[in-house]
């Protein structure tokens, strides 16, 4: 008897976004916080993607029915019964290169990077299919990188450079550095040089399906090798677009522009005389103006910060209703938010000291600011109050989160001092919609009278919180220079979880984390993690807080981090009256 068995669909996780280094893994940081590892190396040596299948075969009393079942260290991945006739001592050899071409080319094209060299390495057949999608995602630092590169991926036939998804050029990769030649150089230490600029419009010709590119001294790159922005004008599948040091020579790009993009980061180059502003402003303007008819595009990123204002350029505003999320590096006069993004749904600003403008009658969902000191008469509620670094004047930052009367708040405070104490009672009076929390938490003094812990634990009486996630400082080690915890407060510390419940009474979840310390500092020496909007830069020890027993005692009970996860992205995404009913809208 002849049957097919039918594979359920594959399930896919969250992908960890691998990149090829071709020297050594490296680490990527921004303003000191360490980025998760994301490059390989040809050279790594990878463990087996999954352990070789198990079949079990079981038989009932009749002797027909038979139960197969294929199994992993992931669990059963097909069960069926079906009527066999081999016998008992037949032996059934099943494997994953087994499967015909097709299946095997579609669940390849859901791997790359490390994966996918784990994927090949399971069995000689399977390298056919997974092993170009090693190099899918790659950086380029050094000029030796893009010179293999360039080697690398325009060999073959066809050429390697056709299964590129991800490309990243750094400017250092154009960088010469005269003070390791000659020791009597001094000023400039270093300088660009761009005679490589043709390997990598040779790459960019032959690399039509990049769904990303980020490259930095587009400029230069672009008058060196006009090739590498006509590449760019012809493709047709990238989503992300990443362009620093541009000038007005871009706007042809945009013009031409075959794809569709949702990201977009456009960062200026420096200019300085009154016509190279003017000039670049106008191609600014007209890019935007370019950018109205890509109804995908729903994320921009704008680094004005090299581009002085003119006193005499006043251009029109065209309106970019598709835009949701905008992150502007530097408020320009020029730009007038309410007018150009009418639609605004996430704000990014990294700029200190400045008036939120936005249209007042469109609350945002998310609003991550430096710091805000100025309003205008009208209050501008958010869902999530990102502050992305603690607080410097506590007034000013009352007074934003009584501006802005946010569902949720982010934010790094200090939980050791008197004054600090005051403003944590005074929040929950100045936001009445709170409902969860992020806080990341520092400590400022040097030695502390026993029971500073649970003083902070105190003044957390008053929330209507369902949520709360807290990062804690870890007590001063052996040889640090600040004294010792008191016991007292190292056992508020251990105990935090239990604490925080019993004095908030609304809440529903906790999410507890000890502050990582920076890797190969000193003991001292913590990762500042203030552009993470949602202050994760530890694994959470997740719990729910249930009524348990028989005297109806609330008692926590712990969570998987998926489970966790699943509450964060509900807090996110809820509106306040679900949030505060969160026991009826959210189901684990």
């Amino acid at each position: 008897m002849s049957s097919s068995l039918s594979l359920p669909p594959l399930e896919c996780g969250n992908f960890v976004n691998e990149s090829l280094s071709l020297n050594k893994p490296l680490f990527r940081q921004r303003l000191g916080r360490p980025r998760a590892k994301t490059h390989t190396a040809f050279s790594d040596t990878q463990r087996l993607l999954s352990p070789p299948c198990h079949v079990n075969r079981s038989r009932e009393r009749n002797g027909r029915n038979r139960a197969l079942s294929i199994s992993g260290s992931t669990g059963t991945v097909l069960q069926r019964k079906e009527e066999v006739t081999m016998p008992a001592n037949a032996s059934l050899s099943l494997s994953l290169s087994n499967l015909n071409g097709d299946v095997l080319s579609e669940i390849a094209s859901y791997v790359h990077g490390r994966d996918a060299l784990s994927l090949a390495l399971t069995a000689r057949h399977l390298c056919d299919f997974t092993l170009h999608r090693v190099a899918v995602m790659l950086v380029c630092r050094t000029r030796s990188d893009l010179v293999c590169l360039h080697q690398h991926l325009l060999a073959g036939e066809p050429k390697r450079a056709v299964y590129l998804r991800s490309l990243t050029i750094l400017g250092s990769t154009f960088m010469e550095r005269p003070w390791q030649e000659d020791p009597n150089w001094i000023f400039p230490k270093n300088t660009y040089e761009y005679s490589n600029a043709s390997l990598l419009g040779d790459i960019l010709q032959a690399a039509p399906n990049l769904t990303h590119i980020m490259l930095e001294h587009s400029a230069p790159l672009f008058h060196h090798d006009p090739r590498i922005r006509t590449a760019l004008a012809s493709m047709t599948r990238l989503v992300r677009l990443e362009l620093c040091h541009m000038d007005s020579n871009a706007l042809p790009l945009f013009q031409e522009l075959r794809s569709r993009p949702r990201v977009l980061h456009l960062s200026p180059i420096k200019v300085d005389s009154p016509v190279e502003v003017h000039r670049l402003l106008s191609a600014i303007q007209d890019i935007l103006e370019s950018l109205s008819s890509i109804t995908e595009l729903h994320a921009l990123d704008l680094d004005m910060k090299n581009v002085p204002s003119h006193p005499d350029f006043s251009g029109s505003q065209t309106s970019l209703p598709q835009i949701r999320q905008l992150s502007v590096h530097w408020w320009h006069p020029h730009l007038d938010v309410a007018t150009v993004f009418p639609n605004l749904e996430a704000f990014d600003q990294h700029i200190s000291s400045i008036q939120l403008a936005r249209p007042p009658e469109r609350p945002l969902r998310r609003l991550s600011v430096t710091e805000l000191h100025t309003f205008d008469a009208t209050r501008h509620p958010v869902h999530l109050l990102h502050l992305r670094r603690y607080p410097r004047e506590l007034r000013s930052f009352r007074r934003t989160v009584y501006e802005t009367s946010p569902v949720g708040i982010a934010l790094h405070c200090f939980i050791d001092t008197p004054t600090w104490l005051k403003y944590w009672r005074q929040l929950a009076r100045a936001a009445p919609r709170l409902r969860f929390m992020d806080v990341h938490c520092h400590t400022w003094e040097r030695r502390h009278e026993p029971g500073w812990a649970n003083n902070f634990v105190q003044t957390l009486r008053g929330y209507s919180l369902v949520c709360i996630r807290i990062v804690a400082p870890q007590p001063p080690t052996s040889d640090s220079l600040d004294a010792p915890w008191h016991e007292e407060d190292i056992q508020t510390f251990a105990e935090l979880p239990d604490r925080i419940m019993q004095v908030m009474p609304s809440l529903r979840y906790i999410a507890w984390a000890a502050k990582r310390r920076a890797p190969g500092g000193h003991p001292d020496d913590y990762a500042w993690y203030e552009d993470a909007y949602d202050c994760a830069p530890a694994e959470y020890t997740w719990y729910r807080i249930e009524r348990g027993g028989s005297d109806g005692a609330r008692v926590l009970k712990g969570l998987s981090p998926s489970q966790g996860e699943r509450v964060r992205r509900f807090l996110l995404d809820s509106d306040l009256e679900a949030i505060t009913n969160i026991d009826e809208h959210l189901r684990l």
